[in-house]
């Protein structure tokens, strides 16, 4: 699967801000980027909107994602409130169609689950511009309230960003039955070489319409 990791916010654009000044465009940027080293440890592809603490519009998010023909587009936020004691993780959708919704409900129970904060479950926006301008299936995660004091006092722990990133990793992963593999280790199968790119091509294809969605040609 081709996805596409969309990291909120950036640059000028911090996002919310915790109580110590904590930003959502640095946090995410951190998850997200050992979301996107596991997704390709396990030979996923990846493109992302953004590899540092740069600003993007969002409709270069949504652009980007349909000129690459992403399969999938996930975007990682924090979320905030006034209300300073509200916690938990949320997922969003455009509609309840969406061929994400089950991965959404996944994900949100899962992280809520690894962080011990409540499940607020999965909701529906047609409003989300990186939802709705899309062309492939799309969610957002609202991972946890940057707002809640704890919260962000949790996100200072090394071990807390990789809990978090590992839960997302490896939802995502089984969403296209695959795991994290521990060991390093990655086996490839070969099913055939030739001098000819024509009869690679032919055969690419057979393999992606018998189910094997990963199927690709590489060079020696």
């Amino acid at each position: 699967m081709k996805w596409y990791l969309d990291f909120g916010h950036g640059g000028k654009d911090p996002g919310a801000l915790g109580h110590n000044k904590t930003k959502e465009s640095e946090t995410v940027l951190k998850i997200g980027l050992l979301v996107k080293n596991t997704l390709e440890q396990a030979f996923e592809k990846v493109i992302t909107t953004r590899e540092d603490d740069k600003y993007y519009s969002l409709d270069y998010r949504s652009t980007k994602a349909n000129k690459n023909n992403c399969d999938y587009f996930v975007s990682l936020h924090m979320n905030s409130s006034t209300n300073k004691t509200a916690k938990g993780c949320e997922v969003w959708v455009y509609d309840k169609n969406s061929k994400l919704y089950n991965l959404a409900n996944n994900l949100s129970t899962n992280i809520s689950n690894k962080i011990n904060t409540p499940n607020r479950g999965v909701k529906i926006s047609k409003e989300f511009s990186v939802l709705r301008k899309t062309k492939m299936p799309a969610l957002l995660i609202e991972i946890d309230f940057i707002s809640n004091s704890s919260v962000e006092n949790n996100l200072k722990s090394s071990k807390y960003i990789k809990d978090v990133a590992d839960t997302i990793s490896s939802t995502l992963l089984s969403f296209v039955n695959k795991s994290i593999t521990n060991d390093g280790i990655f086996y490839r199968v070969c099913i055939g070489a030739f001098n000819d790119k024509n009869n690679a091509i032919k055969l690419k294809d057979k393999a992606i319409s018998k189910g094997f969605k990963d199927s690709y040609i590489t060079t020696k």
